[in-house]
């Protein structure tokens, strides 16, 4: 590893993003730098410009495909209105397909930033929903819960390999917690070592995984977090609404706090947050995908991408069957509204012929951000 290259990586990050703990900082470069995600632009002898190109499975009508996650992107103050992190994005982008991703992600820092990374063709499409309940915290203990499960505070590293006094070791919940993302279409998901990050992370901050247990088995995880004086579940499964509500009154008991914000997935007819941003990669693959998965779909269109030419040409949808010429016709849109059409994110403000994609909740959760 190059660890002059890390070094400044990390020096840039002090510099840009100073109201970070900095606790934070040194675990993400402990835990989650890789020199081989880092893309980076040097001038004067130094990094003035970094990003970290994270892969992520991302669960898709049935298949897995590649997601590369922009994460820390950054630039030195002194070094900005250069153009450098929109020549950063576009190396990043074009790195991306280069490793088999068939679409980036990023979630933006602030409101401005949605508008900034308009400009090398992302576009929404991750939102959320918050639920926000005023739980008064329970007299009973973890042992006497309304579903008759145990709800218990969990601490659990990858070298606890095997059940130890009525705990669950680090694999059975892992295997849970997968399977209940694999479930979720559209998601953006974890595998083992980043689980242990995500795991990590929420003891460094002392925060809480409460699991909840019928017997030997699982049957409930909410992910914890105390901001700004209110409790934050950032992702949560239950199998039953029982279950959801003790986890629930736990955190309230974990934490001595009443004010729970519970994100989840979109909710038709609720007021959704916007939360990410993606950018199509390789739209012929997603086209073929979208295609084999959605047999009676017929739709011709023409993509127009500035930046990966590759993406140019005519595709043809029909009875499952994707075919694709060079050439552009008339039914031309752009790769952003490509991009939500193949997300399903707000089909219905689409131009008419994109309109027969699905509507769907694309969703993206425990991504450190």
């Amino acid at each position: 590893m190059d660890n002059n290259i890390k070094n400044q990586t990390k020096a840039l990050w002090d510099k840009c993003f100073s109201e970070e703990d900095k606790r934070f900082v040194d675990f993400y470069f402990e835990k989650r730098y890789n020199e081989q995600d880092n893309i980076h632009i040097e001038k004067d002898g130094k990094v003035v410009s970094a990003m970290q190109l994270i892969s992520y499975p991302f669960s898709y009508y049935g298949k897995t495909i590649g997601c590369s996650y922009l994460s820390g992107c950054c630039t030195d103050p002194d070094y900005r209105s250069q153009g450098l992190m929109n020549d950063l994005i576009i190396k990043a982008l074009n790195q991306a397909k280069n490793n088999g991703a068939c679409f980036a992600a990023l979630i933006p820092a602030t409101e401005s930033l949605f508008n900034y990374y308009e400009g090398t063709n992302f576009i929404p499409t991750f939102d959320y929903s918050k639920i926000k309940i005023k739980r008064q915290q329970s007299t009973y203990n973890s042992q006497q819960t309304a579903s008759g499960c145990q709800i218990i505070s969990h601490r659990v590293t990858e070298s606890q390999s095997h059940q130890e006094d009525g705990k669950l070791d680090f694999y059975q919940i892992y295997d849970y917690f997968n399977t209940k993302m694999r479930s979720r279409n559209c998601c953006i998901q974890h595998d083992e070592y980043d689980f242990s990050v995500i795991l990590k992370d929420l003891e460094l901050f002392d925060n809480h995984l409460l699991v909840a247990k019928y017997g030997e088995d699982i049957c409930g995880l909410a992910f914890c977090y105390l901001r700004n004086g209110e409790i934050f579940i950032k992702d949560v499964f239950a199998e039953s609404a029982a279950i959801f509500g003790d986890l629930i009154t736990a955190a309230a008991n974990v934490f001595d706090n009443e004010n729970v914000n519970i994100i989840i997935s979109p909710v038709p007819g609720q007021k959704t947050h916007k939360l990410g941003m993606a950018r199509i990669i390789d739209a012929e693959t997603m086209l073929r995908i979208y295609a084999m998965t959605h047999p009676k779909m017929k739709v011709e269109i023409s993509i127009v991408d500035p930046i990966l030419t590759h993406n140019n040409g005519t595709y043809y949808i029909n009875n499952g069957v994707l075919d694709k010429k060079n050439s552009i016709g008339t039914n031309v849109v752009d790769i952003e509204q490509l991009t939500q059409a193949l997300f399903g994110y707000n089909i219905e403000n689409l131009p008419e012929k994109l309109q027969a994609f699905n509507k769907q909740a694309a969703f993206m959760s425990l991504m450190l951000d």
